[in-house]
């Protein structure tokens, strides 16, 4: 078992070099319509998020050089490209123990002493302390939070920590216009939830409703339509507009594009499930 977890890590470290080299290129998308959107470019993470956060960063400057993400894999992140190309430190937090282990021989493989790997099953309940358990401080750069499930209620609670910069997965089944959010459950597991794993997380104007309150202003999502991102209120750049969600708003290309399942069809899929309607108040006192 344990030969077979250190022939993973290496061969996972080796991916993870190639992808560095080929993200050198910084392949964008040109032909978007929105300006966020034409900075997109992939090198460690899924939907060509490392590219806009990029621009982000280069655009109201770097502080702490700090990261903390939750839910990860080794070789696919939104902050890997952080740590090993800008130097950032930072901690990794996911609920698979494999995965938390095979990061941490693969980071030792390449070298990567300048981060953290926690593995916790992340509840409100004990989000904070894990994240006082780190070490990590408290002023970071960016934070991303991407756990299928509780990402609303996770946000809503978090105090250990204060993010300049925020990456947050958006549910696109549940539209642009609906502020709903999935109830909190310590135990979210999303394909148990719901067989067509529509079911999770919150839309984008929950998150939106959600970052008024906690002063983060909406400055885009991912082509792809499943990240959204959200920059401190006090951190001005012409460079990067503030949208609405309707503005911002993209479908899950995978979804609709490659699955063929419509807005509609997704949305009908899940329409009996239960939702919590997100305003202002519910936003300020997460789940109190």
């Amino acid at each position: 078992m344990r030969r077979r977890s250190t022939l993973i890590a290496i061969f996972v470290a080796i991916e993870i070099r190639i992808k560095q080299i080929i993200g050198t290129l910084k392949i964008r998308r040109q032909s978007e319509l929105l300006p966020i959107n034409r900075m997109e470019y992939r090198v460690f993470s899924q939907h060509r998020e490392d590219g806009v956060i990029d621009h982000i960063l280069a655009s109201i400057g770097v502080e702490s050089g700090r990261f903390v993400e939750f839910g990860f894999a080794a070789n696919q992140s939104n902050c890997l490209n952080l740590a090993l190309n800008r130097k950032f430190s930072g901690v990794f937090i996911d609920g698979s123990r494999e995965k938390c282990h095979i990061a941490k021989k693969t980071f030792r493989w390449l070298g990567l002493r300048n981060v953290k790997v926690v593995h916790s099953f992340l509840t409100i309940e004990n989000l904070n302390s894990v994240i006082n358990g780190s070490g990590t401080a408290r002023n970071i750069d960016v934070l991303s939070i991407d756990v299928d499930g509780n990402d609303f209620w996770f946000w809503s609670e978090l105090k250990a920590i204060s993010a300049r910069v925020v990456v947050i997965e958006y549910n696109a089944s549940f539209g642009n216009e609906l502020a709903v959010t999935v109830p909190y459950d310590p135990e979210f597991i999303r394909y148990q939830k719901h067989a067509s794993g529509f079911y999770h997380g919150a839309s984008l104007r929950a998150l939106e409703c959600l970052g008024k309150t906690k002063n983060y202003r909406l400055v885009g999502c991912d082509a792809t339509g499943v990240n959204a991102f959200f920059v401190r209120g006090d951190l001005c750049s012409e460079e990067i507009e503030t949208l609405t969600a309707r503005e911002a708003f993209r479908e899950n290309r995978g979804r609709v594009k490659y699955k063929g399942i419509s807005q509609t069809m997704q949305e009908e899929a899940i329409k009996g499930m239960e939702f919590v309607c997100v305003d202002q108040s519910i936003a300020s006192s997460g789940t109190d």
